[in-house]
C-alpha cells in the first residue's frame, strides 16, 4: 500500500549484499536494476550487507558507482525518522525484520526438501517472497510445522506469504578477446563452484579422475573456499592436493590432468571460459541448488551440462522440443544424473537455515561416471542438445523479460497507487486456514476492484491510517490491534465496515469463556474495551454478524444498536470450495465409514474433550482430527459418518459444522453452535448450497450502500 507516484516518490529501503561477489550479490544487483528503472517514482535507500566471507567488487562501473551513491545517501540519513513504503531484503529469511509498510524478501530459497521452522514463522511477517526457481517455491509451499497460533492452540502452519518465481536473466554474451587459457589436453571438462559440502566437490573431482584415470582428458576447476585472495588460493591448492593424496590419485600413473583457476574473472572472461574450444562440458555433483547460476551461464553459452536431475537448475535445463510428429514436448537438454534423496550431512546443518531433518540429493556415483563417459564419447549429440537449449534461453531469459517480471513482482500497480479497499485482520488465509480467515478471503476474492491492500492488525499504525483515509476499509478479527491504533481509528473518520466473527468487546473474545476464567459475569457496558468496541461498531458503515444470536448478544451486552447498521451474513465460501464439497459429497455419500470426527483443539471454547467424552459414552468409533490441510480435512469429513461438536462457549458460525452438514454427516451439536437456529440452516442441502453461493455477492451489495 502507499500513495500515488503522482503525489510523491515512494520511499524504498533495500537491504542487500549488493557489492559482494556471490550469488546473492548477483541477485541484489538484479533487484536494484529493476528499481533503478523506476527512479522517477522511487526514492531508493540501500544498506549494503556482507555475505559470509565473500569478497566485495572492486572494479568501477556505472552500476557500482550508482550503488555506492545509494550507500552514501543512506549513511547520511537518520533512518529512524524515515517511513518506508517498501522494504526489500535480499538474503535468507531468518534474518528478516520488518521495516516498511510493504515488505518483500528476495531469497534463493533453500537447496533441501524443507525450509526451517524459523523461515515458516518469518514468512508470516512478509507480504511476499521472491525466489529464483519453481523448486524453491515448491519447498516453501510443502513445508509446515506444528506451531503455537494462540495461547491455547497449536496448529499445523505452512508458508504465510505469496511466492513469486523470477529466474535470473542472461546478462551478456560478450567475451574478452584477450582471455588466454593454455589447457593441458585437447578435451577438458569444467567445474565452476565454491568448495563446500553442498557443492559435493570432493566427489565430483574424485569420480571424474577415477573415470578418466587412463585417458588424456583435462579437468578445469574454477573454485575458491571463500574469497578470491592469495591466502585463499594457497588454502585451496592445499585442500585439492590433500584430496588427491587421500584418494590415491596424485601419482604419475594418472593420465588425467587438473588445471586450477582461482581469482576474479569478469563476466566476459567467464563467457570466454565457457566458450573455449577445449572445454567440452560443465559438470557438477551438487546436492542441491536454489537456482545454479554457473550452470545457467554455461547453458546460455551453449556448453553441455552434466548435473543431478533434482532442484533449482531444472527450471532452465529443460526445454520444449518438437518430436518427429511436430508435437512440442518438454525434455531434459542436459545429461541428467540419477540420485537418491537422503538427510543432509551433519556438517551441512545450519541453525535456522538448513534443518537437520531435511534432505537433499546424493548423486549416483555409477550414473555420474556413466554420463561422463557418454558425454565424452558422444560429444556431438550433447553439443547439439546444448545448442538447442541455448537458443531457447536466449529467447526466454533476456534481461528485459526478467526485469519486467521482477518489476511487476516488486512494484505492482496496487502498490504504486492508492488501493480502493483495505482489509485488516489478525491473520489472512495464506497465513492460517481458520474458518474466519477462509470467510474473509472469500470476501476479498470478490472485491469489485483489483486495487486492494491487506494489513495484519498488529502492523497497522496511525500513519498508515492517515495516508489511506480516503480508502474504504474492511475489518475482520482485530484482537492484535494496538489500543492506541483503535483510538486513532475512532477519530479518523474513515469509511469502514466490520465483519464480526466473535465478540470483540470481551477480552477473551467469548463471554462464556470470560465467565469461566474470571469466575463472574462482566458488565461490558462499563468497561473501557466494551465502550470502545461499541463506538467502533456504531461508527461503521455496516457490521456483518455470523448469526442472529450473535447479533442479539452484542445488542444486549454493549451500548450498540444492533438494528441500525447490522446485517447477518454467516460464513462465506468460495465457489471453488463449494464445488469441491459437492464433488466429495457425490463421491462418498453412499460409501461412508462408521467413524465420527471430533475437531482437535486446545481452545476451551471448542469443547474437544467434551466431544470426545460423548463419543466414548456412546461407544462410537471416533477420531480426533488435528492440523490437516483444508482439502485433506474435507476428504476425511466426506468419508465419515458424523461429527460431534460441543463447544463450551458460544461459537458464532463454525465453518466445520457447515461443511459436515453439506457432506452428509450426522451431527451431535449443542446450543452454543449459534447458527443452528438460523432459518437457512434448517433447509434441505440444495437450498443451503444456494444460500451459501450468494453470500459474498450479498456482502458486496450491502457493505458500503
Amino acid at each position: 500500500m502507499g500513495v500515488s507516484k503522482h503525489k510523491m516518490k515512494r520511499k524504498v529501503l533495500v537491504e542487500a549484499p549488493a557489492l559482494t561477489q556471490s550469488g546473492y550479490g548477483e541477485h541484489s544487483r538484479l533487484v536494484l536494476r529493476a528499481l533503478r528503472e523506476r527512479e522517477e517514482a522511487l526514492d531508493i535507500y540501500l544498506e549494503c550487507l556482507d555475505w559470509g566471507r565473500t569478497s566485495w567488487i572492486l572494479e568501477e562501473s556505472d552500476e557500482s558507482r550508482w550503488i555506492n551513491s545509494l550507500r552514501i545517501k543512506t549513511a547520511n540519513v537518520d533512518m529512524k525518522n524515515v517511513h518506508f513504503d517498501l522494504h526489500i531484503r535480499v538474503g535468507i529469511l531468518n534474518e528478516f525484520t520488518r521495516k516498511g509498510d510493504h515488505c518483500i524478501c528476495v531469497t534463493a530459497g533453500i537447496e533441501t526438501t524443507k525450509v526451517s521452522e524459523n523461515w515458516i514463522a518469518k514468512s508470516h511477517e512478509v507480504d511476499k517472497i521472491v525466489v529464483p526457481s519453481e523448486f524453491s517455491k515448491w519447498v516453501f509451499e510443502n513445508t509446515s510445522y506444528m506451531m503455537q497460533v494462540n495461547e491455547n492452540e497449536k496448529r499445523n502452519v505452512g508458508c504465510g506469504s505469496q511466492i513469486d518465481v523470477i529466474n535470473y536473466p542472461i546478462k551478456t554474451l560478450e567475451k574478452d578477446e584477450n582471455f588466454k587459457l593454455d589447457l593441458p589436453c585437447e578435451n577438458n571438462y569444467l567445474i565452476v563452484s565454491q568448495w563446500s559440502t553442498r557443492k559435493n566437490m570432493e566427489n565430483c573431482i574424485t569420480w571424474f579422475l577415477e573415470e578418466f584415470k587412463n585417458d588424456n582428458v583435462g579437468l578445469v576447476i574454477k573454485t575458491n573456499l571463500a574469497k578470491n585472495c592469495h591466502f585463499d588460493k594457497v588454502a585451496t591448492v592445499a585442500k585439492l592436493e590433500q584430496l588427491l593424496v587421500n584418494k590415491g590419485l596424485s601419482g604419475s600413473d594418472v593420465k588425467c590432468k587438473i588445471h586450477l583457476l582461482h581469482g576474479d574473472l569478469t563476466q566476459e572472461e567467464m563467457n570466454s571460459l565457457y566458450c573455449h574450444p577445449g572445454i567440452k562440458g560443465l559438470i557438477t555433483a551438487t546436492h542441491g541448488e536454489g537456482y545454479g547460476l554457473p550452470l545457467f551461464e554455461a547453458a546460455y553459452n551453449g556448453l553441455p551440462v552434466l548435473a543431478p536431475g533434482w532442484s533449482g537448475h531444472l527450471d532452465f535445463l529443460y526445454g520444449h522440443v518438437k518430436d518427429k510428429k511436430g508435437k512440442s514436448k518438454r525434455k531434459p537438454l542436459f545429461l541428467k544424473v540419477d540420485y537418491t534423496l537422503s538427510h543432509v550431512q551433519k556438517q551441512a546443518v545450519w541453525k535456522d537455515v538448513v534443518p537437520q531433518n531435511s534432505m537433499w540429493c546424493f548423486p549416483s556415483e555409477r550414473d555420474f561416471k556413466k554420463k561422463l563417459r557418454l558425454l565424452h564419447n558422444n560429444y556431438g549429440m550433447y553439443a547439439s542438445w546444448a545448442k538447442k537449449l541455448k537458443k531457447i534461453l536466449l529467447e526466454t531469459h533476456t534481461e528485459r523479460n526478467i526485469l519486467d517480471n521482477l518489476q511487476k513482482s516488486l512494484l505492482p500497480e496496487s502498490l504504486l497507487k492508492d488501493p480502493d479497499y483495505i482489509f485488516v485482520s489478525d491473520l489472512f488465509a495464506n497465513q492460517y486456514s481458520g474458518g474466519a480467515e477462509l470467510t474473509f478471503q472469500s470476501l476479498i476474492n470478490k472485491t469489485p476492484s483489483d486495487k486492494i491492500g491487506a494489513v495484519n492488525s498488529e502492523l497497522l499504525d496511525a500513519s498508515t491510517i492517515n495516508r489511506f483515509k480516503d480508502c474504504k476499509w474492511v475489518f475482520g478479527n482485530i484482537s492484535k490491534l494496538k489500543d492506541e491504533v483503535l483510538d486513532h481509528l475512532l477519530e479518523a473518520n474513515l469509511a469502514y465496515s466490520v465483519v464480526e466473527f466473535d465478540y470483540k468487546f470481551c477480552k477473551h473474545r467469548n463471554p462464556e469463556l470470560y465467565n469461566t476464567v474470571e469466575g463472574e459475569r462482566c458488565d461490558y457496558k462499563n468497561t473501557e474495551k466494551g465502550q470502545k468496541i461499541a463506538s467502533f461498531l456504531s461508527s461503521a458503515e455496516k457490521v456483518f454478524f455470523m448469526s442472529e444470536s450473535q447479533r442479539s448478544i452484542h445488542h444486549e451486552e454493549i451500548d450498540y444498536d444492533a438494528g441500525s447498521n447490522s446485517v447477518v451474513l454467516s460464513s462465506v465460501f468460495s465457489q471453488q470450495s463449494l464445488n469441491y464439497i459437492k464433488e466429495l459429497r457425490e463421491k462418498h455419500l453412499n460409501s461412508k465409514n462408521n467413524k465420527w470426527i471430533v475437531l482437535g483443539s486446545n481452545s476451551w471454547v471448542k469443547g474437544a474433550s467434551e466431544s470426545e467424552e460423548w463419543c466414548k459414552e456412546n461407544n462410537l468409533d471416533y477420531e480426533v482430527v488435528w492440523g490437516l490441510q483444508y482439502g485433506e480435512f474435507l476428504e476425511k469429513l466426506a468419508m465419515s459418518k458424523g461429527i460431534c461438536f460441543l463447544p463450551q462457549g458460544m461459537d458464532t458460525c463454525p465453518r466445520f459444522v457447515i461443511e459436515a452438514k453439506l457432506l452428509g454427516c450426522d451431527m451431535e451439536l449443542n446450543d452454543n453452535v449459534q447458527h443452528s437456529k438460523e432459518d437457512w440452516w434448517n433447509k434441505d442441502v440444495e437450498e443451503i448450497f444456494s444460500y451459501l453461493e450468494n453470500r459474498a455477492d450479498y456482502f458486496w451489495s450491502r457493505v458500503f450502500e
